[in-house]
């Protein structure tokens, strides 16, 4: 066997043993670290708590923390309203994320549409904005309104603001137009300051 020939398999042979490795590290790890993600997506206890670590607020008579997603840096709770169309999601980002503020919010409508299961069916278009204050900062909110892939009219609700740890957080209440609870909503927004 010639000497490139001998360097050649050595180098293949690393590749491999660097695979093989990382593929034993995937197999140890990941399986924890998705049943960790599953365990708090229906704890009310976890989503009290990740909400409260972003912003103050206290819940409408009806709403009641749901669950929360920690994972690779993005932390969201899951706050459910009186009926079941309705939801308010509240998330902290990455400070790498600061500034990018249509990422954010396409991020938060792709966990939203996973954590409801409905997809990327949703044909929304704005409406108005709102100048509001959250954690004692202006912060402004989008309302779009439209429907789902069921036909369903649907509204929401969608701003950044900064979260008590300094990174980019985010409001998005999502529910049904015509069992929209304009009271408890209004009362959730202004509990945020």
């Amino acid at each position: 066997m010639s000497r490139n020939t001998k360097i050649v398999i050595g180098i293949i042979g690393g590749i491999l043993g660097v695979c093989c490795l990382i593929a034993i590290v995937a197999a140890l790890v990941l399986p924890r670290m998705f049943q960790n993600f599953a365990e708090g997506i229906d704890d009310p206890a976890e989503a009290a708590e990740v909400a409260e670590s972003i912003v103050d607020y206290d819940l409408p008579s009806g709403y009641n923390e749901q669950g929360a997603m920690n994972f690779l840096g993005f932390r969201m709770a899951f706050i459910t309203g009186p009926s079941e169309e309705s939801m308010i999601m509240l998330a902290e980002f990455p400070a790498a994320l600061s500034g990018d503020e249509a990422q954010m919010q396409q991020q938060m409508r792709d966990a939203f549409a996973n954590q409801t299961g409905t997809g990327r069916n949703v044909y929304l278009e704005f409406v108005s904005s709102e100048d509001v204050t959250i954690n004692g900062a202006e912060a402004t909110l989008g309302t779009y309104e439209g429907t789902d892939g069921q036909g369903n009219n649907i509204r929401q609700i969608v701003g950044v603001f900064e979260a008590k740890s300094g990174n980019p957080g985010m409001l998005m209440i999502f529910g049904d137009l015509n069992n929209w609870d304009e009271g408890g909503i209004s009362q959730f927004i202004d509990s945020l300051e």
